[in-house]
């Protein structure tokens, strides 16, 4: 009988005891895995250049440009002397985010979703001195980002240097635009006949690129004369313009080709306010496909 009491004993302390250690394991693993999962992933560069680190270049100009900085992981303001360098150099800050950030656009609309500063209800405040510098400050009676002249020292942080870096702080709103598609067939047009034909075609944005190609030409605060290209969103090509070497704002490209390739796929072809087409006289009968883009702005 001791024998049998001493087997039934055995078993017990064998099915009380296992499975307390392999809890134990499962519940670290299931630990770890929960610590994996809330880590976020570290950067990953898309261009090799991006380790680079920022190169003025041996000239003596003083041109704003951005770089990335492997070390914040940010792209950062430097100036350029205007010639050499290395490919770590960007005319915008959306261009360096492009060029060396993954999922530029997934981090933006994550930060356009943060609760807005408390600077941002602070009123313009131009500050003491006299300069004459435009900067953009968030207006919260109109609940957007409005340009406005700053002095040049003091004022408050409701102060940034371009639109967009506004619109990134402040604007609680983030908007997302849907293009779709009109085609619509035209009949032969006579060969001594000038047709004016009604469509119904809705009104449309006329631009939908970056926001500073929507920002006039700014000479800037310095002397110098240096030839530039500015985006002129009335008529939608860019043109050329004096840049002082400092100051103005980001609508300022080095060739009319850098311009052309930021601005001016943003354009949309003007539409008469009434919805009708004009078609000039042509000597033979063809007929005309006219492809017109509308834009829908939606809150998410």
């Amino acid at each position: 009988m001791k024998k049998e009491h001493v087997f039934w004993a055995s078993i017990c302390l064998l099915l009380t005891c296992a499975p307390s250690p392999l809890n134990a394991v499962m519940e670290e693993g299931a630990e770890l895995t929960n610590i994996t999962d809330t880590e976020l992933p570290p950067l990953k560069l898309i261009n090799s250049f991006c380790a680079l680190k920022a190169d003025d270049g041996p000239c003596k100009a003083m041109m704003k440009r951005f770089f990335f900085n492997v070390h914040t992981q940010q792209c950062q303001e430097f100036l350029y002397g205007g010639c050499e360098g290395n490919q770590n150099r960007f005319d915008s800050l959306e261009e360096c985010k492009e060029k060396c950030t993954r999922d530029y656009q997934k981090i933006i609309k994550t930060a356009l979703h943060k609760e807005k500063p408390e600077f941002c209800f602070l009123e313009e405040d131009a500050g003491i001195c006299r300069g004459y510098i435009t900067r953009y400050f968030y207006n919260n009676q109109s609940k957007q980002c409005e340009r406005f002249k700053y002095g040049g020292c003091l004022g408050n942080l409701n102060n940034f240097k371009s639109l967009e870096e506004c619109k990134n702080t402040c604007e609680d709103a983030l908007t997302e635009l849907q293009v779709e598609d009109f085609r619509i067939q035209l009949g032969a047009v006579n060969n001594n006949s000038l047709t004016t034909q009604p469509t119904k075609v809705p009104e449309v944005f006329e631009f939908h690129g970056p926001s500073w190609c929507l920002t006039p030409a700014e000479r800037g605060l310095c002397q110098a004369n240096v030839n530039r290209f500015y985006y002129n969103s009335n008529i939608g090509k860019c043109r050329p313009f004096l840049y002082s070497g400092c100051g103005g704002n980001e609508n300022n490209f080095t060739s009319k080709k850098a311009c052309l390739k930021t601005c001016k796929k943003g354009f949309i072809q003007r539409i008469s306010k009434g919805g009708l087409i004009k078609t000039k006289r042509k000597k033979k009968k063809q007929t005309v496909k006219i492809v017109y883009e509308e834009i829908f702005v939606k809150n998410i």
